[in-house]
């Protein structure tokens, strides 16, 4: 599948494998890696491991991992992954954007894509996301992409030693072809 979403301002994409330099810079952030769970300092190894698994994932349409790349700026700028759940037909969002590009409004852009994508184009059902509980700018994105909180799943993951509070969101593809 020949896979290339494009808005005003973004290009999501798959990733190739020179792209794991920039990831590893980009994820390499203190902050980024207490909201995800990644390790820090973030290697290079992660980034290559990563990016050699997709091809095989997008392919067999079970998860599409995608480059947020700024036409503007013509380089990478985060990462947006749509996971799907085959027997229940739905999908589950997954975003990040490098820090240095907070508060742009590219994780809403790129979630209204993504999110058109998973209900256009894969004919999903259903699309949720979640985001650690103390994590506002994520919950705020997934709103104004008109996810409805659905619940919060309390302490329901370690990062860093410290249990978690989950929020839950989710949109159905009824709601999505009524406001669009």
């Amino acid at each position: 599948m020949f896979l290339k979403l494009q808005t005003e301002r973004l290009t999501l994409q798959p990733f190739k494998k020179e792209d794991a330099s920039r990831i590893k810079d980009l994820a390499n952030n203190k902050e980024i890696a207490s909201i995800l769970g990644l390790p820090h300092p973030y290697e290079l190894e992660y980034a290559e491991d990563w990016i050699a698994v997709q091809p095989e994932q997008i392919e067999k349409g079970v998860e599409y991992p995608l480059t947020i790349v700024s036409n503007e700026l013509n380089e990478i700028i985060g990462t947006i992954t749509i996971r799907i759940d085959n027997s229940n037909n739905k999908g589950e969002l997954g975003y990040w954007i490098g820090k240095d590009y907070w508060g742009n409004g590219f994780a809403t852009e790129a979630v209204h894509k993504i999110i058109e994508f998973g209900f256009t184009q894969l004919n999903l059902n259903k699309i949720g996301a979640s985001a650690i509980s103390r994590n506002k700018a994520s919950k705020i994105v997934l709103e104004k992409a008109g996810l409805q909180k659905e619940g919060t799943l309390r302490q329901n993951r370690l990062l860093k030693n410290k249990y978690e509070d989950v929020d839950i969101y989710g949109l159905l593809q009824i709601e999505y072809k009524k406001s669009y």
